[in-house]
């Protein structure tokens, strides 16, 4: 007698080659590269977070998402958009930002300090307000 096992394939994971920004979403990003062209940084910015599962997983309409095997709600625009830097602090990229925006005559943000109580996973994070 033989016995004949069905294996199911893990499911096909669509890559994109590329995300597509909505208009306010170019604009932030390319306010952050006018940064780092203006004051010659050597500074990485990589985005991370919620946006980017977001965008990798939009279009399945609730269904599972293959990345961190969650479930999202989809439909609505993620307005939260995490900058990662791998020279620099939070805070003094953020200064920099407003000393362009101040130079372009437009109008600067204010700086936040959120203070970690756990200093050892994160010394402290920075967000503008």
């Amino acid at each position: 007698m033989t016995t004949v096992t069905a294996t199911s394939s893990p499911p096909a994971i669509h890559v994109k080659e590329k995300i597509d920004l909505t208009d306010k979403e170019k604009q932030i990003f390319g306010r952050l590269l006018q940064v780092l062209s203006h004051f010659n940084l050597r500074t990485q910015l990589r985005v991370a977070g919620g946006w980017v599962r977001d965008k990798i997983c939009n279009g399945r309409n609730g269904s599972e998402c293959p990345v961190a095997n969650v479930t999202l709600l989809l439909g609505k625009e993620c307005y939260d958009i995490d900058i990662a830097l791998d020279n620099m602090l939070g805070k003094e990229f953020c200064e920099k930002v407003n000393e362009y925006l101040s130079s372009s005559g437009e109008k600067t943000q204010g700086i936040g300090v959120i203070q970690c109580i756990n200093r050892t996973k994160v010394l402290h994070a920075i967000t503008t307000l």
